[in-house]
């Protein structure tokens, strides 16, 4: 007989709470190809910081989760500490980076308090994780931690991610761990929900598995909306770059081919 159990609730609905519940199969949902990819994409990203001047080493990764961000900043050169709503995803992190590395609990728009940062980053959907009434505070919540002269990289989703990836069912496979990625109907302007069912096989019990659901909320911001919220924080627009879904970067952006776009700002 094959049992199903539920995985102990992880508390309330917060920022926090998707990913606490999401942790354990954060990897394995990723997958190995999409995070070399990633990995990638990211020292791309890093490289166009310092293609436009980053003027020290010390950088701040908001929304850090398991820690691939802050590892691409080390990498290059940097400094960097990172901050995270969840202390699952962090667990993961302190894992892969070691006691050395700073990290602290904080989401936007509510950052913890810190030195001032050469380089801050939100990389992977942070932006839209913040609800349309918090977005001007978290800019400024990121402006905030920048340096004179510092520079504020970051992306955000286009309505083509929402009407492929987010309005997707899927099912994604690993030893001993079955995935459901579910796209959930609702009113728009309470943004886009999903929730990932994970099952996974009980070491313990053979025949046992033990089942968790977390439930993502995304939100689209337009582009004139976060540029209004860069101009209210004080930070001047540098470039808005296209990113296609797992294919390049390009100088523009195109909402048509583009799943996101790419920020790059400076305090002045």
């Amino acid at each position: 007989m094959t049992l199903i159990q539920p995985a102990p609730s992880v508390g309330d609905e917060t920022s926090a709470a998707p990913y606490d519940a999401m942790a354990p199969h954060y990897e394995a949902f990723v997958g190995d190809a999409e995070a070399m990819r990633y990995g990638e994409w990211l020292g791309g990203l890093i490289d166009l910081a310092v293609a436009h001047g980053v003027g020290g080493r010390r950088a701040l990764d908001v929304g850090c989760g398991t820690g691939r961000s802050l590892q691409a900043l080390a990498t290059a050169g940097f400094a960097a500490e990172g901050c995270d709503p969840s202390r699952e995803m962090m667990a993961i992190a302190r894992a892969r980076l070691g006691a050395e590395v700073s990290l602290s609990v904080g989401g936007l728009p509510d950052l913890p308090p810190g030195a001032p940062a050469d380089l801050v980053t939100a990389f992977n959907d942070i932006i839209n994780c913040v609800a349309p009434a918090d977005l001007d505070a978290a800019v400024a919540a990121l402006a905030g931690r920048l340096a004179r002269g510092g520079l504020l990289l970051f992306d955000a989703n286009t309505p083509l991610t929402y009407a492929t990836f987010f309005d997707a069912t899927f099912c994604r496979t690993a030893p001993g761990l079955f995935l459901v990625w579910e796209s959930v109907e609702g009113v728009e302007s309470d943004g886009h929900h999903a929730r990932l069912h994970a099952f996974a096989a009980d070491p313990t019990a053979p025949g046992r598995w033990t089942r968790s659901v977390s439930h993502h909320v995304q939100h689209h911001h337009a582009h004139a909306r976060v540029t209004a919220a860069l101009a209210a924080a004080g930070l001047e627009l540098l470039l808005v770059h296209g990113q296609r879904d797992s294919g390049p970067r390009d100088p523009f952006c195109d909402e048509a081919v583009h799943s996101k776009r790419i920020y790059l700002a400076r305090r002045p």
